[in-house]
């Protein structure tokens, strides 16, 4: 069975996934990075006494960042997984 003809409307949905798909990744990325900072390596670094004390305030704000990134992963994995469907559209068969 061939696939379908892709039309400009197809591309630009194709387009719109793979956008969703990169904001997934550096929102993944940034979700690592802040929850890494507030967890792990902040509290080491000011419990050996390479920081002073009172950067240990800082990491509410980590921790509100990777919120707020894990909502973005939450937010464009189900908006990826959402415009994933349309590959039915013009390939049929999902495994080859």
């Amino acid at each position: 069975m061939d696939p379908e003809f892709i039309n400009s409307s197809d591309w630009r949905a194709i387009g719109d996934m793979l956008t969703f798909i990169w904001l997934l990744f550096f929102a993944a990325v940034g979700f690592g990075f802040n929850f890494l900072m507030a967890h792990a390596i902040i509290p080491s670094l000011v419990g050996s006494g390479h920081l002073p004390a009172r950067l240990d305030k800082a990491r509410p704000v980590f921790y509100g960042g990777a919120a707020l990134a894990l909502a973005v992963v939450v937010f464009a994995l189900n908006r990826a997984a959402d415009k994933a469907g349309l590959i039915a559209e013009f390939w049929p068969r999902w495994w080859i």
